[in-house]
């Protein structure tokens, strides 16, 4: 163990046992500031990376019990009921099953060949796909998948400060163009369907797909375009010769046609987003059932796109076990009272705004919070009660501040320390402090964004 993770172990119990010895505030039952204790080290423990995320999980499942908090371990484990979490497993079959055709190749080859005249536009190019790809299919494949994309074509540089050059803005613009992509559908990222399931748990309102689109997809449509022009400015890539890109087209084009393979792909993901789309109209539809159903189209005899050996490989275990657990931390949050004391007690009791200074102060806020604690999920899970309060008293659907929180929660790229943009930070082509020299930017320009479109989205679709 490093010394950030010991320190993160011995800071977290002393957090923890200061939480349960401490006076309880007016307001707070005694459960509920062992709660905040429980919460506080949940979120040291993630952030120091003191132990692996899913080991954490497990302990502070099991210090629910334990310390009181909720009545049984069963009690404490009713967050792994939600229907979400099985939506997120179906999503890793559309993800493997997306992934193992050539549509990738084929959509980021027709986009190049479009606005692929100079470097600069091929890396908009790549980030306009890795948006499109990732509004289906879960972020951290689809970010692996283009940054072996961003490689290949890295290698067209045989100058290395050329090469070097290019890698900053489009090794950035990879899992920036991924993250937001992911915000289009609730498909797109397990932020989303954390964000909805939570929701609907805390407040039984049910934000459909359709109302989820029309809230994200105009945002993200100029926010790629945007961050790309953004990046290419502050980190503007080395120039190449035509030919070269040219022959870099003929290297990746999927020549022969489309085949059987890929077409029982992409009917059975066209298939799932209708209906995925038509339960915003028909709520007897249920998006996990349609998940569920759709998955197992993948494994069937005459289909076989997938093996279970395939699919098991493709989940990423760790992402259930941190989605799980922070709806169960979520659910105790609310019931021992702990998001009603906040905003009774904490939050200034006179807070009445419009339903745009409500978006403003809410996607201002979480911009400022991910900057102490950039773990999204986490995130989510400590926010939703509090924000879902805080809309009763300020008389704003709370449905229209919760896709606020998961929007601006998805966009945790201010520095390189979530997972997506961790993946291709690894590989050495920019700095830690490279990154917030130019997504501040793109971040306040996403507060902006927000502010003005999602009043205006809320009331069509009949959110506000």
């Amino acid at each position: 163990m490093n010394k950030k993770q010991i320190m993160g172990i011995i800071f977290s119990i002393l957090v923890l046992i200061t939480f349960y010895f401490w006076p309880v505030p007016e307001g707070l039952s005694n459960n509920g500031m062992i709660t905040i204790g429980v919460l506080c080290f949940f979120l040291i423990m993630l952030i120091t990376e003191a132990l692996p995320v899913g080991v954490t999980c497990f302990l502070c499942l099991a210090l629910l019990p334990t310390l009181g908090v909720t009545k049984n371990l069963g009690t404490a484990l009713g967050g792994f009921t939600n229907t979400i979490l099985f939506f997120v497993l179906a999503s890793f079959g559309l993800a493997e099953a997306v992934s193992s055709t050539p549509i990738v190749k084929r959509v980021l080859h027709r986009l190049l060949k479009t606005f692929g005249r100079d470097v600069k536009t091929c890396v908009l190019a790549i980030m306009i796909a890795a948006a499109a790809v990732s509004s289906i299919v879960t972020d951290v494949p689809t970010v692996v998948v283009f940054m072996g994309v961003g490689a290949s074509f890295l290698k067209l540089f045989k100058n290395e400060t050329d090469r070097n050059q290019t890698a900053k803005s489009l090794m950035m613009g990879i899992p920036i163009a991924v993250m937001l992509g992911g915000l289009m559908t609730p498909a797109g990222s397990g932020i989303n369907i954390l964000t909805i399931g939570l929701l609907q748990s805390i407040a039984g309102i049910q934000i459909t797909f359709i109302q989820w689109m029309v809230c994200a997809i105009p945002i993200v449509v100029v926010m790629v375009p945007l961050a790309w022009f953004i990046l290419t400015k502050i980190y503007p890539p080395a120039e190449i010769d035509s030919s070269e890109i040219k022959a870099y087209l003929n290297q990746i084009a999927v020549h022969e046609k489309i085949s059987q393979r890929e077409w029982k792909v992409i009917i059975i993901a066209a298939v799932m987003m209708l209906f995925w789309m038509m339960s915003s109209f028909f709520p007897v539809i249920e998006v996990a059932v349609v998940s569920l159903f759709g998955c197992t189209l993948f494994f069937l005899p005459g289909i076989r796109i997938l093996t279970w050996e395939q699919y098991m490989k493709a989940v990423s275990w760790t992402s259930f076990i941190l989605i799980g657990t922070v709806l169960c931390i979520a659910n105790t949050i609310v019931a021992n009272g702990v998001s009603e004391w906040f905003v009774t007690h904490v939050l200034p009791s006179s807070l009445s705004l419009s339903t745009m200074g409500g978006v403003f102060f809410v996607a201002t806020m979480i911009f400022v919070i991910m900057l102490i604690v950039p773990v999204a999920p986490a995130l989510i899970g400590v926010l939703t009660p509090v924000i879902v309060s805080l809309a009763a008293t300020m008389g704003i659907n709370p449905a229209l501040l919760i896709i606020t929180l998961g929007l601006c929660a998805g966009n945790c790229y201010l520095f390189p320390i979530d997972t997506i943009p961790l993946i291709t930070y690894t590989i050495g082509y920019y700095k830690m402090t490279d990154m917030p020299k130019a997504t501040i930017w793109m971040q306040l320009a996403f507060i902006i964004l927000a502010t003005l479109w999602l009043p205006l989205a809320g009331l069509i679709t009949s959110i506000v």
